[in-house]
């Protein structure tokens, strides 16, 4: 099946049950109160994507930056503190205000997709936004897949520009991905 017709029938589905979503927030903060304190990149849910926002309060001593899509389309991370503006794309962010937090800086990745494979592999929206940052972030940071078992599919089409996580956070838990068959 291809990226587009996977997308329309994600996209018809239910969205995400707000006990599920405790269940997935629950099972991330256990795994980051594992790590040492640092700057994780979230995101604000849209659609049928796993809220986080939870999280921002729960973990002092972590650093929360926010996605912000640049008019060239480039995605580039402001603190969570700042005032949010909604994008043209329909979902909020923060605004153009600050120094942007360089991808190098950043720990810990938490990554929304419509879908996710055992080996990584993830179906965004189309854009290429999460590709392009992940291609470029340190090798010793970490990408979470942040999803429900119900879009853990048998297989996610990859081309050779889409990057993998490292790890899928659901409501059973944080696990590793397989490393059987990833690129990038």
């Amino acid at each position: 099946m291809d990226k587009e017709r996977l997308r329309t029938g994600l996209g018809r589905g239910p969205k995400v049950d707000p006990g599920v979503e405790l269940l997935v927030a629950s099972g991330l903060f256990v795994w980051l109160s594992g790590r040492l304190p640092g700057t994780i990149a979230a995101y604000l849910a849209l659609g049928h994507e796993v809220d986080v926002e939870s999280l921002f309060t729960r973990l002092p001593g972590w650093r929360w930056v926010l996605p912000r899509v640049e008019p060239d389309g480039a995605l580039t991370w402001r603190d969570r503190d700042l005032p949010r503006e909604v994008h043209s794309f329909g979902m909020s962010q923060p605004v153009d205000r600050g120094e942007a937090v360089p991808v190098s800086h950043i720990d810990v990745f938490l990554v929304p997709g419509m879908a996710f494979d055992e080996t990584g592999a993830r179906l965004g929206r189309g854009g290429g936004h999460y590709d392009r940052v992940l291609a470029v972030r340190r090798k010793d940071s970490a990408a979470v897949g942040v999803t429900v078992e119900d879009r853990v599919i048998e297989a996610v089409p990859v081309h050779d520009h889409d990057q993998r996580v490292d790890w899928l956070a659901t409501e059973s838990g944080v696990r590793e991905c397989s490393p059987k068959g990833r690129a990038g």
